[in-house]
């Protein structure tokens, strides 16, 4: 009669000999999860203890990681890093990738810097929750109170290296994921901010004399790109990487119903090796939208729009250069950020604003006039409706026209303004009136 067959986890009747005046050995034969029959033999100086030997054997192999081809229990940490960020990377390649390439350059600079140096050298069947919460606890040593505090850091370092080690569990390189037993600092809740209609009015002001003012500067004149740029910020509520993503063909200032609408489809992201490129997508799947256009936007892209205009021509265009004098790239955000640094320095409003700062000032100010829904639609974030949502109702592509509210938010500015100017010149006239009566009378008593 032939032997039984065994299935993966199960093992042999334990065959026990004497080997010894006071040593036995104990046999069997144990199929592992994988398929594969291994022997497994241990001796003991009774009959019982080679049995209790064998078992506990079995046990610890059956508990034990075997590893792949590719990577195994004394693999080190380092390179499972590398592997995953090899791996991940092609799979950004897919229709529907799981990771972005822009995301995938900050996770392996992350590894690099925090990861590496620390638990590299480690084989991955040495790392314990321990080990791994130790690496955590040092990179929040690192920070400092406010906002250098690297609780961020922490949080961010804690996700990237669970999908590396739960890589290595899928390869059966572990068993269990140390770095799940782990723990992080709660983070800090952002607390939202928005300018005022008047800093609103202040900052178009200062960025519109700075670019007029540029031929004074040393240097190649500035475009008009910025001040329009801050007004389709202003009008749109977009990120600033949508803005500058826009090309002629999704700007639509002549529409037929008489609705001026931009459409953001795309954004500029930094990729590595590449500098910034234009993505095809946005940021998100509800960023896709269509947004109708006040005023004050129509009037400031009918500056700029060329006589000529192609499909693929971006709106917002970098400089050309020598070497490639022949394409129009879209503008980098650094190179934007950059010169609003520069036009808020001379106004002395150095601090006061940032791109992502307009866009919370059009979100307070749509969600305070028209609700928080129609300001979520505005920015491109999902609104949770559960199912129904997620499954049979079509998403309206167009966000709420909210147009009349953002043209009221920068003429409220201007006229706050004009007031302000004409209060000080009332206070001026009076000033100056006092004076000239005061030098009446004396030389009236002279």
């Amino acid at each position: 009669m032939g032997r039984t067959e065994l299935q993966p986890g199960e093992h042999g009747s334990i065959s026990i000999k004497q080997t010894g005046p006071k040593t036995w050995r104990a046999r069997t034969r144990l199929k592992l999860m994988t398929g594969e029959i291994v022997p497994v033999s241990r001796n003991g100086s009774r009959e019982d203890k080679a049995r209790l030997k064998v078992q506990a054997a079995v046990a610890e192999l059956l508990k034990a990681a075997r590893g792949s081809d590719e990577l195994k229990p004394d693999s080190k940490v380092g390179l499972a890093c590398r592997q995953w960020v090899t791996e991940i990377r092609v799979r950004s390649t897919w229709p529907r990738p799981p990771m972005r390439a822009q995301t995938i350059d900050k996770y392996e600079y992350q590894l690099d810097r925090y990861v590496v140096p620390v638990l590299g050298p480690k084989r991955l069947n040495e790392l314990t929750p321990a080990s791994c919460q130790r690496l955590i606890d040092s990179i929040v040593a690192r920070g400092e109170p406010g906002k250098k505090d690297m609780t961020n850091t922490a949080v961010r370092i804690r996700s990237v290296l669970n999908m590396v080690l739960d890589r290595a569990v899928i390869h059966d390189a572990i068993r269990d994921n140390p770095m799940r037993k782990t723990i992080t600092p709660d983070l800090k809740q952002p607390v939202p901010r928005a300018i005022t209609a008047t800093d609103v009015y202040r900052l178009r002001k200062a960025v519109r004399k700075w670019v007029e003012g540029g031929k004074d500067r040393p240097g190649p004149d500035p475009s008009r790109n910025l001040a329009v740029v801050i007004d389709v910020l202003l009008g749109t509520g977009a990120r600033i990487g949508e803005a500058l993503a826009l090309r002629w063909d999704e700007v639509d200032l002549d529409s037929a119903e008489g609705v001026p609408t931009v459409t953001i489809a795309a954004t500029m992201v930094p990729v590595r090796g590449r500098g910034c490129v234009r993505q095809s997508i946005p940021k998100t799947d509800a960023g896709e939208r269509v947004i109708t256009l006040p005023p004050f936007v129509v009037e400031s892209l009918r500056t700029i729009r060329p006589a000529m205009v192609t499909a693929a021509m971006p709106v917002f265009p970098s400089r050309r250069y020598r070497d490639d004098g022949t394409v129009l790239r879209c503008q980098a955000p650094s190179n934007l950020r950059r010169q609003l640094r520069a036009a808020l320095a001379a106004a002395d409003m150095t601090g006061e604003v940032h791109p992502h700062l307009l866009r919370s000032t059009v979100a307070t100010f749509v969600a305070r006039k028209r609700g928080v829904a129609d300001a979520a639609a505005l920015l491109g974030h999902k609104i949770q409706a559960g199912v129904t949502g997620r499954s049979y109702i079509e998403r309206l592509r167009h966000a709420p026209d909210v147009s009349a509210v953002l043209q009221a938010m920068v003429e409220i500015g201007e006229q706050e303004a004009r007031l302000r100017e004409q209060d000080q010149g009332t206070e001026g006239d009076s000033a100056r009136g006092n004076d000239r009566s005061d030098t009446r009378t004396e030389v009236q008593a002279a």
